[in-house]
């Protein structure tokens, strides 16, 4: 009956999934809080400054709590329940998520130079694309692009990969946004696992899902608040990441039948905020001749809270328009795709930057401004 058992869970791939997030908000809800004491008794926390938002010393391994649960709950669904799963992709992601953790710890304590966390991504963006094959082949169309060349699929593959593992650490200013941005696009990827039949992906995604779950309670509602830190930003991105980049390659090579229409536009959609926020930030600083990677508090977050808006308002109205804008890719999704580019990208610049043109009186009414920030 055991056996029985155990091959019924092995082939169903969403009792699969809900096993690995379940075991990993377990660990979760054990490893955050051991995390969190460990690096006060260390005194491994960030401080607060005048850029930053927080006003106490609040841990930062938030993302060495994520990594521990999240990797030792796959092992376990794997070992209690085998299934058919490539073990290179354990160990080449498992590899470089690991060296992003270590990097970030790093960054987190003693600070990297840009150059030196370029370098580290690069290497692992490279690593894990060459490993697993997860190439860009297609721009579907867009911007008049269909079919790339090998050196510019690789090029525009490592390019995107380092994006990505920077855009969360890019936003991941008021608590639980880096973290409920990761939670949004963990649910979709998960119904791209079921869609495809992938194991594999499935069981990163859920067991992402069930560690970061008490992760964000912890973050948002508890007194005893930890940060996610660049540790838990880096490695998050390094599987959002692997998941786009394994989704664009698995639709071009043989298509998901229910997203390959404008797949690209879904995932640009999917992480709206981050792409458009943290090329606002980008633009205004290299326009103030200021280097674009200069931390700051004009991130529209930032705007949100001088506008009265709490931390969980502000992250709840960033996801809400995540999954509004991420719907409606779906639903145009049958019109020319430079055309939903448009319509999409408009949409997504005017409510993302809206804030920065808003500014509060002191009698608590809100008006336009004129200033860009």
């Amino acid at each position: 009956m055991a056996e029985g058992v155990i091959e019924y869970i092995s082939n169903d791939i969403l009792l699969y999934g809900f096993l690995a997030q379940f075991l990993a908000a377990v660990l979760s809800i054990y490893f955050v809080p051991t995390i969190r004491k460990l690096a006060l008794a260390r005194d491994l926390t960030d401080s607060p400054t005048a850029r930053k938002s927080h006003t106490k010393k609040v841990p930062v391994l938030g993302g060495v709590a994520i990594y521990l649960a999240s990797v030792l709950s796959m092992f376990i669904t794997v070992y209690l329940f085998p299934t058919k799963i490539d073990s290179n992709f354990f160990i080449v992601l498992g590899l470089g998520s690991l060296m992003l953790l270590f990097a970030g710890v790093l960054d987190d304590l003693l600070g990297l130079k840009i150059s030196q966390r370029f370098l580290i991504q690069t290497i692992v963006a490279i690593l894990v694309i060459f490993k697993s094959t997860i190439f860009i082949f297609s721009m579907d169309g867009l911007f008049g692009v269909y079919e790339l060349t090998p050196i510019t699929s690789l090029v525009l593959s490592v390019i995107v990969y380092v994006i990505f593992m920077n855009i969360l650490n890019l936003i991941d200013g008021i608590d639980g946004l880096a973290a409920g941005v990761s939670v949004v696009a963990f649910f979709f990827f998960a119904s791209v696992a079921y869609i495809s039949g992938n194991y594999f992906n499935m069981l990163i995604v859920m067991a992402s899902l069930g560690s970061l779950i008490p992760f964000l309670y912890f973050n948002i509602f508890s007194n005893k608040k930890i940060f996610l830190g660049d540790n838990g930003s880096l490695v998050l991105g390094c599987v959002l990441g692997f998941l786009t980049l394994d989704v664009l390659a698995a639709n071009n090579s043989f298509g998901i039948s229910l997203l390959e229409d404008h797949i690209i536009l879904i995932l640009m959609c999917l992480f709206s905020y981050p792409l458009v926020d943290t090329l606002r930030v980008f633009t205004i600083r290299i326009l103030r001749r200021r280097s674009p990677f200069l931390a700051d508090k004009n991130h529209i977050h930032h705007h949100l809270l001088r506008l009265g808006f709490s931390h969980r308002k502000s992250t709840l109205f960033i996801l809400l328009f995540t999954i509004f804008i991420t719907s409606l890719s779906f639903i145009i999704s049958g019109i020319d795709i430079n055309i939903a580019f448009v319509v999409l990208l408009l949409i997504s610049v005017f409510v993302i930057c809206l804030p920065s043109f808003l500014i509060k009186n002191d009698d608590g009414s809100i008006f336009l401004k004129k200033s860009l920030t």
